[in-house]
């Protein structure tokens, strides 16, 4: 292959972004006088696991089985998948090795253990303070050779906190590979400017400056690029936007009013026949019995009428059929609801039902401002690129996240799988 290609995804980067980006050095080195769309669809629920996994198959998430970030839709069940395994599609990833190229992936979601990715480093959320992180990564499927790179990078993760430390952390670790090892393909994930907008709103000072450290990175990872000697293409994408809220509600609870949920004195769970788990601003309404039609029927009559009266913070009501069909979206649940623009769904079964943001950001859900949301709403995701694979001074129309993949494959010129996505060719030379 004639160039390398690198892929960074800077987590709820949006196009109104970019205008600050074209001030700064590195964007306007590396980025600015490629090609670009005017913006990209994120997926619905536009959560960055199930975005990040979208991104890397082609395909959406009713076929990978990636509904957000959790590895399960079950009460209680709010582990995040970290495994590859988990993935019911082929990726990119393995596309590349199939074709005898090289790949690298630094905090991309979903690549725990992932057996295509030659130099690995998967994403840890919350950089897990209990457990070591190179103890944490060595178990995610990261080798000798790569937790030697996490090593000398590892006092990163708690500088100033978790951002933006860890995300300078995935840019020199990603950068360390590629001097060291010219991956063919290098894709990372920084996440700052995601973690400031969940802190202060979508547009505030600390989002600049989350923007301007990303210009940062991208000029961190593309230094190393030009310090092989090898010539590159480097791809700019982010995954969804954000909404700012106001409140957030607590679904369960009125579950709980209406007789779906049960407890003890204590407010342990005993009983429950309706379950919602919030992905931010939309949230999953999983059955017990989906099969009783009946309680089926009462639940759908009950959700609608929540959000005819307003007061709920339902903007639509999707059933599984109706998710499927507007969003490629499917698995075990029977209900989708989707936020009124302001406000946020926490998972609490225990009143008060409505309460304020959480200001210490433990629950990234519940922020200044949060996604999740149908993709169509609010700022849009990006995809600038720049390289001998593109074409200069281009700006095609709007596309979507999940074009992402195929359109790597023809930039490697690898052959790709059927997909949802297409590849992207009019960026192409």
């Amino acid at each position: 292959m004639k160039e390398k290609t690198i892929v960074l995804s800077a987590d709820a980067l949006v196009v109104e972004d970019l205008k600050l980006l074209e001030t700064q050095p590195n964007y306007r080195r590396y980025v600015m006088g490629g090609a670009k769309t005017e913006s990209m669809c994120s997926v619905y629920p536009s959560v960055t696991y199930a975005a990040h996994t979208s991104m890397a198959t082609g395909c959406l998430p009713g076929k990978t089985g990636i509904l957000g970030n959790l590895e399960k839709l079950e009460p209680g069940k709010y582990d995040w998948v970290l495994e590859h395994k988990f993935v019911k599609v082929p990726d990119i990833f393995t596309a590349a090795k199939k074709a005898g190229l090289t790949t690298a992936a630094v905090f991309w979601p979903v690549t725990g253990n992932h057996p295509d990715i030659d130099w690995l480093i998967n994403e840890w959320p919350g950089v897990a303070p209990d457990i070591p992180i190179v103890k944490a990564l060595k178990s995610q499927g990261s080798s000798k050779e790569v937790l030697e790179i996490v090593r000398r990078y590892e006092k990163e993760m708690v500088r100033t906190g978790i951002h933006p430390g860890c995300d300078y952390f995935v840019a020199d670790c990603a950068a360390e590979i590629i001097r060291r090892y010219e991956p063919d393909l290098t894709m990372l994930h920084p996440a700052n400017v995601d973690g400031a907008r969940h802190g202060s709103g979508v547009y505030s000072e600390a989002v600049e400056q989350a923007v301007k450290e990303t210009d940062d990175m991208i000029g961190i990872v593309c230094r190393a690029a030009e310090a092989t000697g090898k010539p590159f293409n480097f791809i700019l994408v982010s995954d969804h936007g954000q909404l700012n809220t106001t409140r957030i509600v607590n679904v369960n609870t009125l579950f709980a009013d209406l007789g779906w949920i049960d407890a003890d004195k204590s407010g342990k769970v005993t009983d429950w026949r309706a379950w919602s788990i919030s992905t931010g601003l939309s949230s999953y309404v999983i059955l017990r019995d989906a099969k009783d039609e009946g309680f089926r029927a009462e639940v759908e009559r009950e959700l609608r009428g929540m959000q005819r009266d307003g007061l709920c913070g339902f903007g639509e009501v999707l059933n599984a059929e109706q998710a499927k069909e507007r969003y490629g979206v499917y698995g075990p649940f029977s209900f989708m609801l989707e936020t009124d623009g302001f406000t946020g769904f926490g998972d609490d079964w225990k009143h008060p039902s409505v309460q304020r943001h959480n200001r210490d950001l433990t629950d990234y859900r519940q922020g200044w401002a949060s996604h999740g949301h149908m993709p169509e709403k609010g700022p849009q995701p990006v995809f600038c690129a720049k390289g001998p694979a593109f074409k200069e001074n281009y700006t095609g129309a709007r596309a979507n996240i999940w074009d992402l993949a195929p359109t790597l494959a023809k930039v490697l010129g690898i052959p790709y799988y059927a997909c949802d996505g297409r590849a992207l060719t009019e960026l192409l030379r």
